[in-house]
This record gives C-alpha cells, sequence and structure tokens, in this order.
C-alpha cells in the first residue's frame, strides 16, 4: 500500500537558511545481505590483478575512532579481469548510453539501452511496421537458434507510451559473452514517442521480481553460462560524448577504478527490498538530502528523513534525478529560486545560480552532485536542469545525472552497490569538465532542451500492469544516526565541494 506523504515547512531560523522537514512512508525494508565486515574484505570470488599488501582490500580510516562512518570504505585494486567483456555506449547529448549487442546465430547487431531499472529483454521484429524508421529489426528468419513461443503476447508500458508484440527465443553475444536461450519480446508496435530514440531496444539488468518476458533473467544467465567471470558489472557514463580517449562504456566481470583516480575506492550501500515479494529493483536506502549554495556552501534546506528511510533506485534508463511528484515542486521552487524558468528550462542563467545537492545513503554514504553534473547550459544563457517528477510512486530515481557524476559497480555476490570516489566525495570533478554546451543558433538551443525534456520524460522504469501488485509489510528495519554524525557527514562533503 503507497501511503501518502507530507511536508512540513517552517520559517526559516536564519534569513540564508531555511529547512524543511519531511517523513518519509513507512517502507517495508529488509536488507539483502550485509555490507563487509569492518575488516573491510570484498568477496573472494573477486579476482583482482595484484595484491594490497597481504591482503585484497584494507579499511580507510578517515573518520573518528568508533563512530560508525569508519565502517564500509573499502579499496579493492585497481582492475578486474576480462576486458573483452566491456561494451562501448555511445553517448548521446548525455541522455542517452546505447551499446551493441548480438542477437541470434549468426549474430545481428541492435542497439540497446543497458537498463538497470527493468529486467525485460526487447528488439523490434523484422515485420514491425510501427517502429522508428531509424530503428534496426531483428529478422529472424536468419537466426538458426530463433524459437517462437507461440502467439504468445507481451505489453510493456513506459513513462512515454507503449510497445508490444510476441514474445520469443533466441541467443545473445553481449559484449564477449554468448547468453543462450533468451527469452525476449519480439516488438511488433512501438508507441510514438519510442519510436524517436536513439536505441533499438532495451536490455533490462534489474531481477527477477520485474520480468513478464525474459525470465530468467539476462544478468541470471549471463553469470550461470559464463561461471569464471565475476558475478558484477560496472557502468562508466562519460559526461563528455566527443572524447573518444574515454569512452562510456558496461563492463560485466570487470571493473577500472583508475579511470576516476590513483586513489579512487568503492563507497558500498547493500541493496534494499521493498517487501518480501521477489527481489525486484537495483533499489538503496537513502537517509538524508541537502541542497547547498554552489558558491558559498551554504544549507539551504534539509530535508529530514525518518529512521525508515526513503527508497531509492539506482537506473541507468532514467536520464535524470527523480523526486516523487508529492515534493518534487517544493523541490524544484528551491533549486529555481530568482530564476525565470518554464518546466525543465531556465532562461538568462547560469551553473552558479543552481545549488549543489547532497545525497545520503545506507549506512553513511555522503555524495555530492554539483549544479555542473545536472544542468546543462547552453552559450545564450539558456539552461536544462534534469530533475523529473517521479508518478504515481513513492521512491527516488539515480538516473544517469548519478552515475555521470559517480562511476558505479553493480555487485550481484554481495547484494551491494559501490560508487567510486578518489580522496573524497564531491560529484562529477574528476570528470575533468562542466555540462557547458556551446550552441550558438537558437534553433540549436531548441533542439537542445527538446532532447533534454523528452529523455527526462522517458522513464525506463517498467510499469507491467498484469504483475504491478501492492507491496505490504509492517516489518521494518531502522537506521539510526545522530545530529552529530550527520553534520560531521555534511561538513566533509562540504570541503569536498569548496576544493
Amino acid at each position: 500500500m503507497h501511503i501518502h506523504r507530507a511536508l512540513l515547512f517552517l520559517p526559516p531560523l536564519f534569513p540564508s537558511l531555511f529547512r524543511f522537514f519531511y517523513v518519509c512512508a513507512e517502507l517495508p525494508w529488509s536488507v539483502q545481505t550485509t555490507l563487509p565486515s569492518q575488516t573491510g574484505h570484498p568477496s573472494t570470488k573477486i579476482t583482482l590483478i595484484k595484491q594490497v599488501g597481504s591482503e585484497q582490500s584494507e579499511k580507510i580510516n578517515d573518520f573518528p575512532e568508533g563512530s560508525i562512518m569508519n565502517l564500509r570504505r573499502v579499496l579493492l585494486d585497481t582492475q578486474v579481469v576480462n576486458d573483452a567483456n566491456k561494451v562501448i555506449l555511445a553517448n548521446y547529448f548525455n541522455n542517452q548510453y546505447i551499446g551493441e549487442i548480438g542477437v541470434g546465430s549468426p549474430p545481428q547487431n541492435l542497439r540497446m539501452i543497458f537498463d538497470t531499472g527493468s529486467s525485460d529483454l526487447w528488439i523490434p521484429g523484422g515485420k514491425c511496421v510501427d517502429c522508428g524508421e531509424h530503428h534496426r529489426r531483428f529478422d529472424s528468419q536468419k537466426s538458426l537458434t530463433f524459437t517462437s513461443v507461440g502467439a504468445k503476447p507481451f505489453e510493456i508500458q513506459y513513462g512515454t507510451g507503449i510497445v508490444n508484440g510476441i514474445e520469443a527465443v533466441d541467443n545473445f553475444l553481449v559484449g564477449g559473452l554468448e547468453c543462450k536461450g533468451v527469452h525476449f519480446g519480439e516488438v511488433s508496435y512501438e508507441d510514438s514517442p519510442v519510436t524517436r530514440f536513439k536505441m533499438d531496444g532495451i536490455a533490462g539488468l534489474a531481477f527477477g521480481g520485474l520480468s513478464a518476458v525474459t525470465t530468467p533473467t539476462l544478468l541470471e544467465l549471463l553469470f550461470e553460462q559464463n561461471p569464471d567471470i565475476p558475478k558484477l558489472f560496472s557502468i562508466f557514463f562519460s559526461n563528455n560524448p566527443n572524447d573518444p580517449a574515454s569512452s562510456s562504456h558496461i563492463w560485466f566481470g570487470g571493473y577500472d577504478l583508475s579511470i576516476v583516480g590513483e586513489n579512487a575506492q568503492w563507497y558500498f550501500t547493500p541493496v534494499m527490498q521493498r517487501s518480501y515479494n521477489e527481489l525486484k529493483y537495483w533499489g538503496v536506502k537513502m537517509t538524508g538530502f541537502w541542497l547547498l549554495d554552489s558558491s558559498s556552501g551554504n544549507t539551504l534546506a534539509e530535508m529530514r528523513i525518518s529512521s525508515q528511510g526513503c527508497y531509492a533506485i539506482v537506473d541507468t534508463g532514467t536520464s535524470g534525478i527523480g523526486i516523487p511528484e508529492h515534493f518534487y515542486s517544493e523541490v524544484v521552487d528551491f533549486i529555481t529560486k530568482g530564476l525565470d524558468c518554464q518546466g525543465y528550462v531556465c532562461y538568462s542563467a547560469q551553473l552558479a545560480d543552481f545549488p549543489n545537492l547532497v545525497f545520503q545513503l545506507e549506512p553513511d554514504l555522503v555524495l555530492p552532485v554539483r549544479a555542473a553534473d545536472y544542468v546543462t547550459c547552453a552559450s545564450q544563457n539558456t539552461c536544462v536542469f534534469k530533475i523529473q517528477p517521479i508518478i504515481g510512486e513513492t521512491y527516488w530515481v539515480l538516473g544517469a545525472v548519478f552515475l555521470e557524476a559517480y562511476y558505479c559497480l553493480f555487485d550481484l555476490e554481495n547484494m551491494r552497490i559501490g560508487f567510486a570516489c578518489d580522496d573524497g566525495c564531491s560529484g562529477g570533478e574528476w570528470q575533468g569538465r562542466g555540462r557547458l554546451v556551446q550552441l550558438e543558433l537558437n534553433e540549436q538551443t531548441q533542439n537542445l532542451a527538446f532532447v533534454a525534456i523528452f529523455s527526462l520524460m522517458f522513464s525506463a522504469i517498467v510499469y507491467v500492469t498484469m504483475l504491478k501488485t501492492v507491496e505490504t509489510s509492517n516489518k521494518v528495519q531502522t537506521f539510526l544516526t545522530n545530529d552529530e554524525e550527520t553534520s560531521y557527514l555534511l561538513s566533509r562533503a562540504k570541503r569536498h565541494l569548496s576544493n
């Protein structure tokens, strides 16, 4: 049952400080795994190229002795084999990241969004007349391993429309990994908004609880049929589409921390489950949220979240940061205060006009997102901010904007998500550039805004109506913190942002 959440606004204590207090709905949290012990050892199944001393990892002691903040800081070595399992992703306007997979025997290459916010895999069928003109089609008659599943229909609904067709089975080639007997959707119809996207289809990388067609999931089959690779994958979203030396990619069984910096380390948060039903999303527990003035570092607003926390989905298929609709407008009011904005577009604006965002995740992980990470500005001082409402749901979404700021590791073996930071977490500064797009013509500026807004509308979190159920449970796990620890964490985030 979804419980309506309320905002309570209080008068500002000081002219420069306005706090708002918010209590998340009670969600039936359960932890899927235990985080690394205080010794900080990663899974022994992760094969590392080198060793750190006599151990595979070491604890990072940069917090006061006895504080919970000196836990769960894990320094893994810079790289895991094998590089051959990497899929290069084309970057379209920092909104869509698309890579190729092979379908059938011999493989036919199709362009896909690898989506951690859904679990089904679908591609346009060879006879689809209602698919995008530029979308590649899969010709099942040319595949020696294709199997039809009768005339079993499927339909998946997204934020901008539906796709439907029939189920089928074939082999897939993902990077250097072969995956046999994958159930997928062969699409015969796409709604008009879907036809305009660059990708041909979607490869869902979430869990079985979301699957309507692809059961077992693509991830389950990949690691089951390729047992020699570690059960993890990393995703790097470059914020510079024109930098071939640092290409965006998804890497199955591997990662490379040197992308972020020579002192980079993983900061982990556990995967959470909203109910006792089958696991669905790469969901985490969010325990704090602040807005900071990007110039002074002063706190503009602070969200007080109950001990039950809020549920947030780490979702590569959503381009922006998603905020539940119940209080989306209040957050946007803070972000756009004093600016001339219509929807997502602000005029006569610059990056310095927007605040930095700070997210706190279970147990003590503080991750700033700079204004330069979630705002794109043109040379005419027209800016687009990539914050979107999540309609009809109670969760937050940490989309591609978040993953551009933080190189990300999805660890199935230990059921946790890692965010890479180099000498402290400070958003996407490590990528070496801001999100300023040099556009000289007004028409081009409008096109930029259209691409950004249109991508924001396309939430790749799947609503499969025939499977969607009400999730209820009375058991909750509380996360206890105190003002001293929270203040210490926030002060560290501010220091990193000001460096």
